[in-house]
This record gives structure tokens, C-alpha cells and sequence, in this order.
């Protein structure tokens, strides 16, 4: 199930990191494929939810120090949904959403999903 939802979150990584590409190239650049748009947030959430799902059932014990991993992994990528949905909807309005903004929900997202792997590579 964990392996499921780093599948998931790698495929939104890459995702994720085509539409980065696009914004850092500026306003005049067109806009991103819609398929491109629709991809990132679904694959994000349906990887945060199997997360979750995995948690719920209980990872195996490991000696490595790495129980607490999963719990920060999905919070962080919680967050990083949460920051997303408020790109979206600014997008939605037709804005272009802060430098800021953009780099927080990515920030979020990729130490969420650096733990991920870590516990993955680890267990």
C-alpha cells in the first residue's frame, strides 16, 4: 500500500515540476496543458489519501528510527494540499498566485515526499 502512494506522488512530483517549469518562465508564457492542471492535484490527493490509508493499517515495526516518518510525511503533504487548493483557487480568479505561495506549497510537498522515500528505502 505505501508503495502504491509513492507511485502516486511521484507521478504528482513530475507533474508538479512540468507546471513549475511553466510558471518560473514568466506571464507571457501560455498556460499549462489542462490535462496537465487536472493531473497534478488528483494524482497529489488520491497519493495523500492511500498514505493515509496505509498509515491507518499500520506500518511494520522498524529498528531504524523511522516510526515517526509516516505520521510527518502525510501531515506535510496535507499541508501542501492545503496550500494547493489555495493556488487553485486563485487560479480559479484568473491571478497569478505569489512566488511565495508557489514555493511553500512545493517546499511542503517535496520534504513530504523526501520522507516518504526515506521510509520506503528504509522499511
Amino acid at each position: 500500500m505505501l508503495r502504491i502512494a509513492v507511485g502516486l506522488l511521484c507521478a504528482a512530483a513530475a507533474s508538479g515540476s512540468a507546471l513549475a517549469v511553466v510558471y518560473l518562465r514568466g506571464r507571457e508564457t501560455p498556460r499549462s496543458p489542462a490535462a496537465l492542471i487536472a493531473a497534478h492535484p488528483t494524482l497529489g490527493a488520491a497519493g495523500l489519501a492511500v498514505l493515509i490509508l496505509a498509515l491507518w493499517r499500520g506500518l511494520p515495526n522498524t529498528g531504524m528510527g523511522t516510526s515517526g516518518f509516516g505520521p510527518t510525511a502525510a501531515a506535510l503533504l496535507a499541508l501542501a494540499l492545503l496550500f494547493g487548493l489555495r493556488l487553485a483557487w486563485m487560479a480559479w480568479r484568473r491571478r497569478r498566485p505569489s512566488e511565495l505561495l508557489v514555493f511553500t506549497h512545493a517546499g511542503l510537498a517535496i520534504a513530504g515526499f523526501v520522507l516518504l522515500l526515506a521510509l520506503v528505502a528504509v522499511g
